[in-house]
């Protein structure tokens, strides 16, 4: 029902009629409302009852204000660069249109006089209020200026290109090539500078990044954060700032700052209210400067129980079965940011006792993990996972975690500790678990070594979490269900998304779980192994054995409702194997 006849009425009353809101859910939010001391609209939003739209729509029916649906809309940056960022985002709004000398203004609230009077003066125009919702105004701005606190990292930008004394009379151009070394370390060192890559640090940390992104284009300097896998837009950084900002961030993981031409690879510690971070710092020289990206290590991270890494019940069961061994090799593959790691820390928590000793051979040590021994690589000094693996296994250790098998040298003494008698947790670089096999049977293992040594292999990827602050369903379509082969037989399936709010960034999406696949080895399996078999072969044998594929185990997740089918796809299938494999 349209929401039009009810203006002038109270909000609650105005969704009541609308049929937005029951009753029952209104007295509810009234309820809650007079205990928390928040607005009726904000009680509903976080209830999931209406969305802040929905919100905005009946109050300006209440005060007789034209409502404008932002959603979608596609505004000119021009237009939305009428009114300055800092202007727009203090006063909440934002400019739509201008035409004879008016100027639409899209606002929060469209009764305040002064934020009204200052646009007027600023634009010499005569302003048209109008009524939308904060989520959708904030959204269009961060389109324009890019997402982000409300000013903090932009005007510090704006702050360090002004104040900065940046010596730019060889030109642009020149940006790439050497210049004076000391010339730049008095740029980077410059506290507007120094600010604004603490910022660029804090907020990513804050957001939950995993990465932070560093591009040098031709007129500015692209900043985005990796956030549950997903890359996003973040800020366009002056190319006036870009010397001196990668210098101090080279400055400060002791990189050469001189050296343009080659690769480089540091480390950084830092404090974030009151957290210890690590950033691994990389270098990359590219078409217009060097691309920096840092890897965001939080030691201090709550590590996660065996519960909540996603594992289906049964997979769950068979996992801590295999940990639970007192000796063999059990292998993690999957790609690189897949959840490897947090899948053996938290298996290494789990078997933590007084009277086991665990030790681990890391490159590097991610998360420091309470009453385990760990220990990093170090390639420079001569350190590597062979030698310190070797030197491990003369501590006495029952447990060993070797952070990855990259060579045969390693995947050997490996081997060997699980034949005398050593649990080995190791990572591998593969697709699936039953690659794993041929993985290392290529890599130069003798097939009886990993038919006697291997106990089981789980395979991994993460897919994102619908957001459940604007989790909506709807009935899978005739496409969905042929391509992933969904059941029928109760009818439409129903799948789940995100619609996009300000909780998750308007991505639909928040955290990650992991999607799995455990392969136990068996006596088929070893049989078939000292054949030197196929993966083909062996997957077919641990599908016989009872095996889930992550496939099967991603549809699954996607049929509970938690994450999508755009994920599922993404993340889990193959291109061209769908229909084949399900």
């Amino acid at each position: 029902m349209s929401m039009k006849t009810f203006y002038r009425r109270r909000i609650g009353d105005i969704l009541v009629h609308a049929r937005l809101v029951a009753p029952d859910q209104l007295e509810w939010a009234l309820e809650q409302q007079q205990q928390s001391g928040k607005r009726l609209g904000e009680v509903l939003v976080d209830a999931g009852y209406v969305s802040e739209d929905d919100i905005a729509e009946a109050r300006a029916l209440q005060v007789d204000i034209p409502y404008i649906s932002l959603s979608g809309l596609d505004i000119d940056p021009d237009i939305v660069k009428l009114v300055p960022e800092k202007i727009a985002r203090d006063f909440r709004l934002v400019s739509v249109s201008q035409s004879n000398g008016r100027v639409a203004l899209a606002m929060t609230n469209p009764l305040d006089v002064e934020a009204i009077d200052r646009i007027r003066r600023l634009t010499q125009k005569r302003v048209e209020p109008l009524l939308a919702s904060e989520l959708r105004i904030s959204q269009v701005l961060d389109n324009v200026y890019g997402s982000g606190d409300t000013g903090g990292l932009m005007e510090s930008l704006q702050q360090a290109a002004s104040d900065v004394d940046v010596d730019t009379s060889s030109g642009e151009d020149d940006d790439f090539e050497a210049t004076d070394v000391d010339e730049v370390r008095r740029q980077s060192d410059q506290a507007p500078v120094v600010k604004t890559v603490n910022l660029i640090i804090k907020e990513a940390v804050k957001r939950r990044a995993s990465d932070i992104h560093l591009e040098p284009r031709k007129g500015h300097v692209e900043i985005r954060y990796r956030v549950d896998g997903a890359l996003q837009h973040v800020r366009k950084m002056p190319k006036s700032l870009q010397a001196a900002v990668i210098s101090r961030i080279k400055i400060m993981a002791e990189l050469d700052i001189a050296e343009r031409r080659i690769p480089q690879d540091g480390r950084i510690a830092v404090r974030v209210e009151g957290r210890n971070i690590d950033l691994r710092v990389s270098t990359l020289p590219i078409q217009y400067g060097e691309r920096v990206v840092m890897r965001i290590l939080d030691k201090n991270v709550a590590l996660k129980n065996l519960d909540e890494l996603g594992f289906a019940q049964r997979d769950r069961s068979i996992f801590e079965s295999l940990i639970k061994k007192p000796y063999g090799i059990i292998l993690v593959t999957g790609p690189t940011g897949s959840g490897k790691t947090t899948t053996l820390y938290t298996a290494l928590s789990f078997l933590k006792s007084i009277d086991v000793n665990i030790m681990t051979c890391e490159d590097p040590i991610e998360y420091e993990l309470e009453g385990i021994n760990q220990s990093a690589i170090n390639v420079k000094a001569g350190i590597t996972f062979a030698s310190q693996l070797r030197a491990i296994l003369r501590q006495d250790p029952d447990i060993v975690l070797i952070g990855e098998i990259r060579d045969t040298e390693t995947a050997e003494i490996a081997f060997q500790a699980a034949l005398t008698g050593h649990l080995v947790l190791a990572t591998l670089h593969c697709n699936d678990a039953p690659s794993a096999i041929t993985r290392l049977i290529d890599m130069g293992m003798e097939p009886f070594l990993v038919s006697s040594s291997v106990i089981g292999v789980v395979a991994q990827r993460l897919t994102r979490i619908i957001c459940p602050r604007c989790k909506v369903s709807y009935d899978a379509s005739d496409a969905e269900i042929h391509l992933l082969n969904l059941p029928t037989d109760k009818g439409r399936p129903a799948l789940h998304r995100g619609n996009g709010c300000s909780r998750c960034s308007e991505t639909g999406y928040q955290g990650r779980v992991g999607v799995f696949e455990v392969m136990v080895m068996d006596e088929a399996m070893r049989r078939e192994m000292l054949g030197k078999p196929s993966s083909d072969a062996v997957r077919q044998l641990a599908y016989k054995a009872g095996m889930t594929s992550m496939r099967e185990d991603a549809t699954n997740k996607m049929l509970e409702g938690i994450t999508t089918i755009e994920e599922v796809k993404k993340r889990v299938f193959v291109d061209g194997d769908v229909a084949e494999q399900i």
